[in-house]
């Protein structure tokens, strides 16, 4: 037990009280996104990604819910208010009326309508909240995804992996079970908390999930822009979608209001975090790239549409992408560091490193008005041989230092930019640099 007042990391909660802290999370918090949830579209290559793909780690045992009368109580209290009622009901076998009782019994109401936008932002809570509950083959039904899509996702949303520990815990299938007399004694309980807790509702609230997104896009009359003279000051959405915003448009991450009061607050440049095979031909493997001239045309547009409010476009990058180590069966002169199923496209390579200009000029020549680029060469994405300190395994950059590696990756890129001839900045950040 932990005997300060702050829970540590054997502090037990009580039913009663973990209800308390828990309930609004469960019935007013997501994070943000094909019909479904939203996220990026996979390649038609791709598309062959199999359940079995997916990364598990340690493949530890997971989490027990012995607050809820079972797995199944947990499954449907903590998707109620972010997964379509019928879903939820598909994804483990039951009718929609079975789980709309068990729902209602334990005291959350109706089952709320729940919009596509509002789906299309709520995928990473959606992940995170069944990464405990549920084998990879519902996860994905669940979410109406193609394995490939989170395969994607998990890989290359802001390296979503990482941040869930490595690991897919173990996770026995789960199916309806009709609950027995201990455990509808258990849902009264828990309604009983419920209703003394929140007397209007455990899932009311005055304003939808994800409002203030309206909210922040509507262009009030009385903005004006505040972000002439000043050298850069750049920013990030407060409400983009992190996995391929440029071909799924839906999700405006920078709409005109959103713009104009950024602008207000002095704000003038934005930046779009972008996957180099996505914007530019991979020579290796065409199949990723595709749709890639469509997310020009999108950063165009958008890149026009920013500079009425005086904001530059920026892209964030961290590249060349380290391939599956299938890839490098037919491409063993690529091969560089490895690092668990992946390694780097070494960027000693003369191939990799014509890869790396040629894209960069591609893109700055198709989007002239862009802003520039922003380098991180050492994050938690796995790019360069030494990336992540691992540079010795390689033949060709155990042989240089980790220093001459990174400087050259960002000089590559701006090597790029000048042959394009177009005035777009190169920012390398020393994020993760010794």
């Amino acid at each position: 037990m932990n005997s300060g007042n702050s829970p540590g990391p054997e502090c037990i909660f009580s039913r009663r009280t973990f209800l308390k802290n828990a309930a609004v999370a469960s019935c007013g918090i997501a994070l943000g996104g094909f019909d479904g949830f939203g996220a990026s579209h996979p390649s038609a290559a791709a598309l062959e990604t199999a359940v079995t793909d997916l990364p598990a780690g340690a493949a530890p045992p997971a989490l027990q819910f012995r607050h809820f009368p079972s797995r199944l109580h947990a499954f449907v209290w903590r998707n109620w208010p972010l997964v379509p009622i019928a879903r939820i009901a598909q994804v483990v076998g039951a009718r929609t009326s079975d789980l709309e009782r068990m729902g209602r019994a334990m005291g959350l109401g109706k089952p709320p309508r729940i919009t596509n936008d509002q789906q299309a932002r709520s995928y990473i809570t959606v992940i995170k909240r069944n990464w405990h509950l549920l084998p990879y083959n519902q996860l994905v039904a669940l979410l109406g995804w193609t394995p490939a899509q989170l395969v994607y996702t998990l890989r290359e949303d802001d390296f979503l992996f990482v941040k869930l520990g490595n690991l897919k815990p173990a996770c026995q299938p789960l199916r309806y079970e009709m609950p027995g007399p201990e455990a509808l004694r258990r849902e009264q309980e828990i309604a009983s908390v419920v209703r003394e807790t929140f007397p209007a509702g455990a899932c009311q609230s005055n304003e939808p999930l994800f409002g203030f997104v309206s909210e922040l896009s509507h262009q009030r009359a009385a903005c004006v822009s505040n972000n002439a003279g000043h050298d850069l000051r750049f920013c990030y959405s407060y409400f983009a979608l992190y996995g391929d915003p440029l071909l799924d448009t839906k999700a405006d991450p920078y709409p005109d209001g959103y713009l104009a009061r950024l602008a207000e607050l002095g704000v003038n440049g934005v930046w779009l975090q972008a996957v180099l095979y996505k914007l530019a031909p991979f020579p290796w493997q065409p199949g990723l790239s595709s749709n890639f001239q469509r997310r020009l045309s999108n950063l165009n547009r958008l890149v026009t549409r920013s500079a009425r409010f005086g904001i530059k476009i920026f892209l964030y990058l961290n590249e060349p992408r380290a391939m599956p180590l299938g890839f490098f069966d037919n491409h063993v002169e690529l091969k560089g560091a490895s690092e668990g199923d992946h390694a780097a496209l070494c960027t000693s390579v003369p191939e990799v490193q014509r890869y790396l200009i040629d894209s960069i000029e591609r893109i700055s020549t198709a989007v002239p008005g862009l802003g520039g680029f922003f380098t991180i060469t050492a994050s938690e994405n796995f790019t360069n041989c030494w990336s992540h300190g691992g540079g010795a395994q390689c033949p060709r950059c155990s042989k240089r230092s980790a220093a001459e590696v990174i400087a050259e990756v960002n000089s590559l890129i701006l090597e790029g930019i000048r042959a394009a001839k177009t005035a777009a900045r190169l920012i390398a950040w020393d994020w993760g640099w010794d």
